[in-house]
C-alpha cells in the first residue's frame, strides 16, 4: 500500500537494483567499446604491418628480378665465350694432330738416316783396320 513503511522499502529496493542494472549495462557497453576499439587498432597495426610486408616483398623480388636478368645475360656471354673457345681448341687440337703426325714421321726417317751413317761408317771403319792375325 502506498504511504506504509514497507511499500517504500520495495520500491527503494527496486529503483535501486534498477539503477545498478542501468551501471552494469552502460559498464558492459563501454568494456565492448574498449574491446571493439583495441581489436580495431591491432587490425590497423596488422594491416600496415602487412603492407609494409607486401611493399618489401614487392622490392626484393624487383631486386631478385633484375640480378637475374644480369646474370641471364652473363651466362649467354659467357656462353658465346665458350663456343668461340670450343672452336679454337678443336683447330689447334687438329693442328697439334698433324704436326705430330709429321713430326713423328720425321724422326723416324732421321733415325734411320744416323743408323745407315753408322753402318757405313763401320764398314769403313772395318776396311781401313782389319783384324790383325
Amino acid at each position: 500500500v502506498p504511504g506504509s513503511p514497507g511499500y517504500e522499502a520495495v520500491v527503494s529496493t527496486q529503483s535501486t537494483g534498477g539503477v545498478e542494472e542501468d551501471e552494469d549495462e552502460e559498464e558492459e557497453r563501454r568494456d565492448v567499446a574498449e574491446v571493439i576499439k583495441l581489436h580495431k587498432e591491432k587490425q590497423a597495426k596488422l594491416a600496415e604491418q602487412m603492407l609494409n610486408m607486401t611493399q618489401n616483398l614487392k622490392q626484393v623480388s624487383l631486386v631478385a628480378r633484375d640480378i637475374i636478368s644480369e646474370d641471364t645475360k652473363n651466362l649467354s656471354g659467357i656462353q658465346d665465350t665458350v663456343e668461340k673457345n670450343s672452336s679454337k681448341l678443336t683447330k689447334e687440337t687438329r693442328q697439334l694432330e698433324q704436326y705430330n703426325k709429321t713430326s713423328g714421321k720425321c724422326w723416324v726417317w732421321s733415325l734411320l738416316f744416323l743408323v745407315m751413317v753408322i753402318f757405313i761408317v763401320m764398314v769403313i771403319f772395318i776396311r781401313l783396320f782389319p783384324r790383325k792375325r
